[in-house]
């Protein structure tokens, strides 16, 4: 096996500020010998500036090509192999056609890994990519060019230590869609003696006094149970290790599978999901994933005591970041 797939290649990332996962990708990248140059798909991380975008995106992109353009002409790569952009919402299709004008021998590659739904404009930039890969199953079903690539695990997650005895389920997500609604109903539907360990990251306060006056169920959550910064990953694996399952519960408008179900499947524990296009994976084992109903949670209680079945080797090659990596830009490892 070659350790160093992309050893003495040159690739310009762009990646929205995502939970750190955007600096596991780019030393990834690095540790299989690449050269990065990497910048957040954003010309700033502030709060305005996130929501002028969300409010008006073509309006943004006329300022987002003013810092772009400035950008690329102080960068130190002459020539390029790869241009890998992930979701991408604030580069511009004229900024993306300046890249592809720079770097015509660029293999440039859009990855999302959120529902076109989601993301406005983005059919305008498809014409600019070589390959378009998405985490969402209908939207390659129903957009030609699409490929279809589940997302990964990050190794710190691989092989976690187990608790047999234990019956916990561990919940970590932002707060979104109708997670609170499925919590609620979830904790309603179990044994008062069974440890629900769940915690919700919310983005400010404000937007969580909005939240609970249009949510009735939030104001029924234990207020200690909300995050106001990320969980690191090192803590979160803590947290994995006091429980026997781990609850998924992905956006009621998106399809795709969530980064949360990687990481559980690798790291030996059982999977509680609400997705139920996990049933055609591969992966799917019905010993390791309960599927349950968003409107009426129920977890059997012999699914938590069972024995986890062994990782399989093709699953921890396959949806490793490495992983990941080689089949978006279409390298082996």
């Amino acid at each position: 096996m070659n350790s160093l797939p992309l050893k003495d290649k040159r690739i310009l990332f762009f990646s929205p500020k995502t939970f750190g996962y955007e600096i596991e990708i780019l030393h990834e990248l690095e540790n299989m010998g690449a050269e990065v140059i990497f910048h957040s798909h954003l010309p700033s991380e502030h709060p305005w500036i996130k929501g002028l975008f969300r409010v008006l995106p073509k309006a943004f992109w006329f300022m987002s090509d003013i810092h772009f353009y400035y950008w690329l002409k102080k960068i130190q790569f002459q020539n390029c192999d790869y241009i890998l952009i992930v979701k991408g919402e604030g580069l511009s299709p004229k900024f993306i056609k300046s890249l592809r004008q720079r770097y015509p021998s660029s293999r440039i590659v859009l990855y999302l890994w959120d529902s076109t739904l989601n993301i406005k404009h983005v059919g305008l930039k498809y014409c600019y990519f070589d390959e378009i890969f998405s985490f969402d199953p209908v939207d390659c079903n129903n957009l030609a060019r699409f490929k279809y690539r589940p997302l990964f695990f990050i190794n710190k997650y691989l092989n976690v230590i187990d608790n047999p005895s234990g019956q916990g389920i561990f919940f970590l997500g932002t707060l979104n869609g109708d997670r609170p609604k499925v919590i609620y109903r979830l904790i309603a539907s179990l044994k008062q003696n069974l440890i629900f360990d769940y915690w919700l990251f919310v983005r400010s306060k404000i937007e969580l006094t909005l939240r609970k006056l249009a949510d009735p169920s939030l104001r029924k959550i234990d207020s200690g149970r909300f995050l106001f910064k990320p969980m690191p990953s090192e803590i979160a694996v803590l947290h994995f290790r006091g429980c026997s399952a781990v609850l998924d519960i992905e956006h009621p408008k998106q399809n795709g599978l969530t980064m949360r179900t990687f990481e559980v499947i690798a790291s030996g524990k059982k999977l509680i999901t609400t997705n139920r296009f996990i049933k055609d994976h591969d992966f799917y084992d019905p010993s390791r994933i309960c599927v349950i109903d968003r409107n009426n949670p129920s977890v059997p209680l012999d699914f938590l005591e069972s024995e986890t079945p062994p990782l399989r080797r093709e699953f921890t090659l396959k949806y490793s970041l490495r992983g990941w990596i080689a089949e978006v830009l279409g390298i082996s490892i």
